[in-house]
C-alpha cells in the first residue's frame, strides 16, 4: 500500500523519455524518434502517450504583453494499457513538422533577439499518478527559400533584429496561417538613409510556393503591406534587385 501511494504522489512510478534521432530540420521534414518508458516499483495502468508540438507566443493585452505555451500538433503513441514493475516500452515515431513551424535556428538567424523555442512535449497520463511528462527542443532551421529571402534582405540593406512568434492569424495573398500563430522576422535598415523604419517578415509556405508578407514601417507615410510568391522558380530570381524595387 505504501509504494502505491508513493507511486500516486510520482515516487517510484513510471518514467517516461523522449529521444530524437534527428532534432534539427526544417519545417515539412519529418521528426522521429522513440518515447520510453521505464516500469516502476509497482503496476500502473497507462492511460495514453501523446507527443505535442509546442512553442511559446507572444499574446498582447492591455496592460502590455506576456507569453505562452502554445500547441501547433499533437499525435498519439498509445492508448490504455498496463506497466509492469521494471517492464520497459519503447514507443517509436514519426511526426511531420508543419509547414508554419517557428524556425529557430540561430546559426542562420543572426539576430540580436530570438524567441521562438520550438519542442516535443511528452505526455505520460498514469491512472491515480502523477503524470510524468518530458520536453525536448528541437532547432528548425529555415527552408531555402526562406533562407534566400533571409540572405536577400541582409544583401538589400538591412539587419535582422528580432525573431519571435506572435499569437493570431497572418494573411498574406489569399493564403492564412492555420496553426493559431504566426512568425515575424524583424529587420531595421543597417544605414540611415532609408526612408523605411522596419520591415517585419512573416512567411506562409504551402505545398508548392512559400508567401512571403511584408509589413513596411515608413518614417513618413506609417505601414503598409506587400506579399511576395517564391513559386517553382524562386532560385532564378534575384531577390535583392526585386526587394530594392518593391521597398522603394
Amino acid at each position: 500500500m505504501f509504494k502505491k501511494l508513493l507511486a500516486a504522489l510520482g515516487a517510484g512510478g513510471a518514467s517516461v523519455d523522449t529521444r530524437l534521432n534527428n532534432p534539427t530540420l526544417a519545417p515539412g521534414e519529418v521528426l522521429s524518434g522513440e518515447v520510453l518508458i521505464q516500469g516502476g516499483e509497482v503496476p500502473q495502468t497507462l492511460e495514453h502517450v501523446e507527443l505535442a508540438l509546442m512553442t511559446e507566443v507572444e499574446v498582447e493585452h492591455e496592460h502590455g504583453e506576456h507569453y505562452s505555451n502554445h500547441v501547433l500538433g499533437t499525435i498519439r503513441l498509445a492508448g490504455r494499457q498496463e506497466v509492469q514493475p521494471g517492464q520497459q516500452i519503447r514507443l517509436p515515431f514519426q511526426f511531420q513538422l508543419p509547414l508554419e513551424t517557428p524556425i529557430n535556428d540561430t546559426a542562420v538567424l543572426a539576430a540580436g533577439y530570438v524567441r521562438a523555442p520550438v519542442w516535443i512535449h511528452t505526455d505520460l497520463a498514469i491512472q491515480s499518478a502523477v503524470d510524468a511528462s518530458d520536453r525536448d527542443y528541437v532547432t528548425v532551421r529555415p527552408t531555402a527559400p526562406m533562407q534566400r529571402l533571409i540572405q536577400a534582405m541582409s544583401q538589400a540593406g538591412f539587419t535582422l533584429s528580432r525573431v519571435d512568434v506572435e499569437r493570431g492569424t497572418a494573411r498574406a495573398g489569399n493564403r492564412y496561417s492555420t496553426l493559431g500563430c504566426y512568425q515575424e522576422l524583424e529587420f531595421r535598415p543597417s544605414y540611415g538613409s532609408w526612408s523605411i523604419a522596419e520591415v517585419e517578415v512573416t512567411f506562409l509556405p504551402g505545398p508548392h510556393d512559400t508567401l512571403v508578407l511584408l509589413e513596411i514601417d515608413r518614417r513618413l507615410r506609417g505601414d503598409g503591406y506587400i506579399t511576395l510568391t517564391m513559386g517553382a522558380n524562386w532560385a532564378s530570381i534575384n531577390w535583392e534587385a526585386e526587394l530594392q524595387r518593391v521597398l522603394r
